[in-house]
């Protein structure tokens, strides 16, 4: 919406200019040259950051969501940030098309969140069909550090043992 915003501010700034100086043309072909290279420079900053803006889905922090849709925030397995639209659905099932596939996760409201402009959401993990829930994951980092490893898998091994060790000796 605020790009389509600065797209029509510029075209018609580029027009009075371009009406207004045009007169100068009549007069110094060099200095109708020098307007006419500057309005294409404006041209081509705008479809520069025009082009930034929704490549990397930061249209998602400045407009507000549609309707029936909120913002997601996904960390991909690659350590990716990417911003979404997922559609509600029924029951917190939230859906939403990523890199040509169909996906879906639960946002069980747990930890909402909103950013700047006033979208609300939730932060996914590609690999997680839960919303995250940011204390959950700060204390699952302060169990890996007590255990000293990074493999969750091992991790869990190490905590039914210790949970078996405790069992056994009350």
């Amino acid at each position: 919406m605020w790009l389509e915003v600065k797209l029509v501010i510029s075209i018609i700034s580029w027009v009075f200019i371009a009406i207004v100086l045009s007169q100068i043309i009549l007069l110094n072909f060099l200095l109708g040259f020098l307007l006419i290279v500057a309005i294409g420079l404006a041209v081509l900053s705008d479809m520069l950051i025009g082009y930034q803006i929704k490549h990397n889905h930061a249209d998602k922090l400045i407009d507000p969501c549609p309707a029936n849709k909120e913002l997601g925030i996904m960390f991909t397995l690659t350590g990716l940030i990417d911003f979404l639209w997922v559609k509600k659905a029924p029951h917190g099932k939230r859906e939403f098309v990523y890199n040509g596939q169909e996906a879906s996760y639960i946002n069980n409201g747990d930890y909402p969140i909103h950013s700047i402009n006033g979208n609300y959401g939730s932060i996914v993990h590609e690999s997680y069909d839960e919303n995250l829930n940011m204390f959950e994951v700060k204390a699952a980092e302060k169990i890996a550090e007590e255990h000293q490893s990074d493999d969750i898998k091992e991790i869990y091994e190490r905590i039914k043992q210790l949970e078996s060790k405790e069992g056994e000796t009350e």
